[in-house]
């Protein structure tokens, strides 16, 4: 079998191209003919996997200048954030397509003006999904999101946990050389490993160092990992690095950018903390784990599901919350020990060994097509009007059941509401370019790609996508407001029935 797996790029050191590389590995042990395609370079990979990745250009994919994309069996398009070669996906006409979805972080969560156009695009690109046959995640979470999102059928996604390697993340001792460099000799040290992007929220990092080290004077936080190559993130780390000198804790702080091998940084905590307002998965937490670190994290995203119950969770946004979560775990030896052995044995989860078992299932149900159909559009429930008629109207039947508690009014604007989210997805989601009719498949896709692409991709797909995300929105201030007038209504009969209590009162006085 033909296997293409395409991404923007192939960088070894960061969960994606870990991900990609476990991938060729994979294919290549069942003997299969496997091929990366990227749009730039790729960065410290092994020479194994570098002879076997190409550059190319999206007009090179869909000119079928590649040899081994046009005539491949299975199509696996990883999807960090949109990038030219993802717009392949639409004239795939052949052999069966995957989408990887790794999440995209919401704009608004970013902390950063620089760059939340791009996330835009991201999160509108994201739709492409529907171009594919099946959709793996990491995380049920990011399952929910594309379901929620965007109208995918849920039995479509495969819940595929990331693989760490677990020979290489384990428990033992701290590097001295480290320990020297960073000046960590008898201190207590509380660790992050991730890009210093907004939704991250280091700020809360510091500001619960702060805390902790009010309690516990030798404590340092260990912040790993880039916090420069996006412009985005030079912002942040200033006001960080502003907010640590305003708290006196500058020097507490230490920021290593990023490092060649992460397992001697993780061997040097006491804790492992996150703020993150959103990860779709969260690596380092298995990572952390691996190493023998107990985790204290915000309870967000995937990460609860993640640590299941091998770790302890703050309320995201809360920095008194995480520093009293890191305190009882620094001074509670027995609560660190069972932390430390139930994190060793959630990793087992994550294994290399469990993530290619969990994969060849899929690849086997997805190449065999035994995948369900795809779902018709949403339609509004039938029936539905019956619930805003008037008693009078309903006939005899309707008449002797109990009046509603909700106002008719109300009512009829709550359906209303749910109408419009329910039909707010005006894409044509099950449209696909490729065809399984027998014989005439290949051609009904060539007429399909050649009539609809050049009007679909650059003009009517962004439309269509910011019109549902328009009409969603609508739907949500509706159910909002639906909300507040019910509560108000509630509230007034509330006060007249005290007002009329407080007459009969003074009536009753009177007499």
């Amino acid at each position: 079998m033909k296997v293409s797996l395409i991404n923007l790029n192939l960088v070894a050191e960061d969960a994606i191209g870990t991900c990609i590389i476990n991938q060729v590995h994979f294919f290549r042990r069942r003997g299969d003919d496997v091929h990366v395609y990227v749009l730039h370079p790729p960065h410290n990979v092994p020479t194994d996997i570098e002879e076997v990745t190409s550059v190319v250009t999206l007009r090179e994919l869909i000119e079928g200048q590649e040899e081994h994309f046009r005539l491949s069996d299975l199509y696996i398009y990883h999807y960090p954030g949109r990038h030219a070669l993802m717009e392949s996906i639409r004239g795939i006409d052949r052999g069966t397509v995957i989408f990887y979805y790794h999440n995209v972080t919401p704009p608004e969560l970013w902390g950063s003006d620089i760059g939340r156009d791009a996330l835009m695009r991201d999160i509108e690109g994201s739709a492409l999904v529907h171009y594919a046959d099946l959709c793996i995640t990491p995380s049920p979470f990011n399952k929910q999101d594309l379901v929620d999102r965007l109208g995918y059928a849920p039995d479509r996604i495969c819940v595929l946990p990331l693989a760490v390697a677990l020979e290489q993340f384990t428990p033992g001792d701290r590097d001295p050389k480290l320990v020297q460099r960073y000046e960590l000799e008898g201190q207590q040290v509380l660790l992050f490993v991730g890009r210093m992007a907004g939704n991250k929220r280091i700020d809360i990092l510091i500001e619960a160092l702060a805390r902790v080290k009010s309690q516990i004077p030798n404590t340092k936080l260990l912040l790993v990992g880039d916090d420069r190559s996006n412009p985005a993130f030079r912002p942040i780390v200033a006001d960080a690095r502003a907010r640590a000198a305003e708290l006196g804790i500058a020097r507490d702080v230490i920021w290593t950018g990023r490092v060649d091998e992460l397992p001697p940084y993780f061997r040097l905590a006491d804790v492992y903390v996150t703020a993150s307002l959103h990860e779709g998965f969260g690596q380092p937490l298995v990572e952390a784990m691996a190493c023998g670190v107990p985790v204290v994290a915000a309870r967000a995203g995937a990460m609860p599901w993640v640590l299941g119950d091998a770790g302890l969770l703050c309320e995201p946004g809360s920095a008194d919350d995480l520093a009293e979560k890191v305190l009882t775990v620094l001074r509670d030896t027995g609560l660190r020990q069972t932390l430390i052995e139930r994190g060793l044995e959630r990793v087992q989860a994550f294994s290399l060994e469990r993530y290619e078992a969990n994969l060849a299932e899929i690849v086997e149900k997805a190449v065999t097509h035994t995948l369900p159909e795809i779902p018709p559009e949403p339609v509004v429930e039938a029936g539905r009007e019956a619930e805003i008629q008037p008693a009078a109207e309903a006939g005899e039947e309707a008449q002797t059941q109990p009046a509603p508690v909700i106002p008719r009014d109300e009512l009829v604007l709550s359906i209303l509401s749910d109408e419009i989210m329910a039909q707010s997805d005006i894409a044509l989601r099950g449209y696909v370019v490729r065809s399984r009719v027998p014989l005439l498949g290949p051609f009904i896709a060539w007429v399909r790609r050649n009539l609809t692409s050049h009007l679909r991709e650059p003009y009517l797909d962004p439309m269509i996508e910011r019109q549902v995300a328009l009409n969603r929105r609508m739907a949500e201030w509706m159910q909002r407001a639906i909300a507040l007038w019910t509560a108000s209504i509630q509230r007034q009969a509330e006060l007249e029935a005290r007002v009329e209590a407080l007459e009969a009162q003074i009536e009753a006085l009177s007499h």
